[in-house]
């Protein structure tokens, strides 16, 4: 199953940093499990919003 397969982008290793980073910093501040439902939504979320542009952890 590969879920992000119908999308035609390339990440490259410092794309996949920076979201690796916003990724794991937000359970640290909101108490989200990192293997809850939510978090497989939230890194969808962020790969969407990258793909969209948005490059700004904060935004």
């Amino acid at each position: 199953m590969y879920p992000f397969r119908d999308f035609n982008c390339v990440f490259r290793p410092d794309d996949l940093n920076l979201l690796q980073r916003v990724f794991e910093n937000e359970p640290a501040r909101t108490r989200l499990k990192i293997d809850a439902p939510e978090a497989d939504e939230l890194a969808r979320r962020l790969i969407a919003l990258y793909q969209d542009g948005v490059r700004n952890p904060v935004a």
